[in-house]
């Protein structure tokens, strides 16, 4: 059978398609990415999937829209290696897990990045628009001081107690990994599963990882620093390192045509 033709539509930095690119990658899918700009990309994103969010992922004419719905998918189309327990109850408890740090967790994370980025907008531009060709990059890097405060509040960063709010959750989100990762190196059980990929990938913000998809534009400004300087000797963070160094894959290679 004809390997399906796979495409994941995403911005370059986001926790969340994080988290798709590395289920491709898991389960060594041939598929190609097209990168889009935040703002540029809703008529996109909606006249795909009818909604305005990414990660989308294409299999052939199927779209799937959502981290956790392209999870799914994924696993149903090659299931080895697995992402989720055949055991029903270490399932329900994964897709639990996954579910708060999709809800509750990576939301939060976001809006204290974005509290920090946001006064650095050269380097928040420079985030997503790398790729891109030179005249681009100054038509968006112009554009953005006229919808900054559409950008703040999109991401939550809506007031100080809001973004204090943020920085504690993502404290307990990285307390939460640490407590529960503490016997056997996974958040379920003894081997990885779509837990582990979840808490990592919404919390790889916090970090300077190795891995090329999460690499972030040089040099870094002295918030940025600050802001991972904040987290680097939680234990937790130790975690997420190793779950990437340990499970995260190189890129699968792109989709033939």
């Amino acid at each position: 059978m004809a390997e399906p033709q796979i495409e994941l539509v995403q911005f370059l930095a986001s926790h969340f398609n994080e988290k798709a690119r590395w289920a491709l990658d898991w389960k060594g899918l041939p598929h190609t990415r097209r990168s889009l700009l935040p703002g540029p990309h809703i008529p996109v994103v909606r006249r795909l999937s009818g909604q305005t969010a990414t990660p989308v992922l294409l299999i052939d004419e199927r779209v799937v829209a959502g981290s956790a719905d392209i999870l799914a998918a994924l696993e149903e189309l090659r299931p080895e290696p697995p992402l989720f327990p055949s055991d029903p109850e270490a399932r329900a408890e994964v897709e639990a897990l996954q579910a708060h740090f999709d809800e509750e967790v990576g939301p939060q994370v976001r809006t204290a990045l974005f509290s920090v980025l946001l006064d650095e907008p050269g380097y928040l531009c420079a985030i997503f628009d790398r790729e891109r060709p030179g005249w681009q990059r100054a038509l968006y890097r112009a554009v953005f001081p006229l919808v900054s405060g559409l950008v703040r509040k999109g991401n939550g960063v809506t007031g100080p107690e809001a973004v204090e709010a943020a920085f504690a959750a993502t404290e307990r989100a990285l307390d939460l990994v640490a407590r529960r990762s503490g016997g056997t190196g996974y958040l379920v059980g003894d081997g990885f599963t779509a837990a582990d990929l979840a808490a990592a990938a919404l919390l790889a913000p916090t970090l300077s990882l190795d891995h090329p998809d999460m690499a972030r534009p040089e040099p870094l400004p002295e918030r940025v620093r600050a802001w991972l300087a904040r987290w680097e000797k939680h234990p937790a963070s130790a975690w997420v390192r190793e779950t990437y160094r340990r499970h995260r894959p190189p890129r699968a290679p792109a989709a033939a045509r």
